[in-house]
């Protein structure tokens, strides 16, 4: 499979022995579905942790800040699929079928031992695909990920409630950290100032914050600020400095920094690139 392929579509199956759980945050422009095929992990997607275990089904939609981590166990298995929509969209289209839960933020599926089965089918069938390299290789994985997708969408209507993520008093108060960064990204933040207006330290703080959701504090507000960032970049004319500064920033240097670091190129070329 080209890189060029792999940039819209990839699957990939991966098992670990020893105790793993990513080493930074991430989001990226391309859905993903992750199957847990054995043992246990966490999944932290925004301000919420789901707890997965042998047999969950994880879909993230576009632009949604997340990381796996160790839970329980160490030893895992999971399948990994990325995909644009465009890749998707023609299949859609041409049987007039959408999927509410495309346009969510996030689906935790727990299928039973039947349907555990037919997904499982589906995603052997696309390895399999992907390794043998034959012809019409693109229509038939665009086939199979439609299968996919209908088969989500049944477990999901059939399922009697929703899957909550991990809801405790320690990740209730970081919840209401991460709401108050989310609605003051724009200002100058600082461990004291949070610190003051959740009565903790800022020791504790950080503490509580890395241990809830896999990231520092200065990891999520820059993704927040970034995130926010590349919408303003794609949807006006904004200058670069103006957009720096309304997403919190106190240099243009700063702001190309970690831009660069989280997006994996300049500001200009995000916006050439999305335009």
């Amino acid at each position: 499979m080209s890189k060029e392929f792999e940039s819209v579509f990839f699957i990939e199956q991966l098992k670990r022995s020893d105790p793993f759980s990513m080493a930074s945050d991430h989001f990226h422009e391309t859905y993903e579905i992750y199957y847990l095929l054995a043992g246990e992990r966490n999944y932290y997607i925004n301000n919420l942790v789901y707890a997965l275990r042998k047999g969950d089904l994880i879909f993230i939609n576009k632009n949604e800040l997340h990381r796996t981590t160790t839970k329980g166990r160490a030893n895992h298995e999971r399948v990994l699929i990325n995909f644009q929509e465009c890749f998707v969209q023609s299949t859609l289209d041409a049987y007039g079928v959408s999927f509410s839960f495309m346009k969510e933020p996030v689906l935790l599926l727990r299928p039973g031992a039947y349907e555990q089965g037919r997904l499982e089918n589906i995603l052997q069938a696309m390895l399999k695909e992907q390794k043998e390299q034959q012809t019409l290789q693109k229509p038939y994985l665009q086939t199979l990920l439609f299968q996919l997708l209908m088969e989500m969408g049944r477990i999901r209507e059939t399922a009697r409630e929703a899957i909550p993520p991990e809801n405790n008093e320690k990740e209730r108060k970081v919840y209401e950290i991460i709401d108050f960064l989310q609605a003051h990204y724009m200002e100058k933040l600082s461990l004291e100032r949070l610190s003051d207006t959740f009565y903790i330290s800022s020791t504790y703080l950080c503490r509580l914050f890395k241990q809830t959701t896999g990231f520092t504090i200065v990891e999520y507000l820059n993704y927040i600020r970034i995130k926010e960032a590349q919408t303003l970049l794609r949807n006006s004319t904004a200058k670069v400095t103006f957009i720096a500064e309304q997403t919190g920033f106190d240099s243009i240097a700063h702001f190309g920094r970690v831009f660069r670091q989280i997006a994996g190129r300049s500001p200009l070329q995000y916006r050439k690139q999305n335009r």
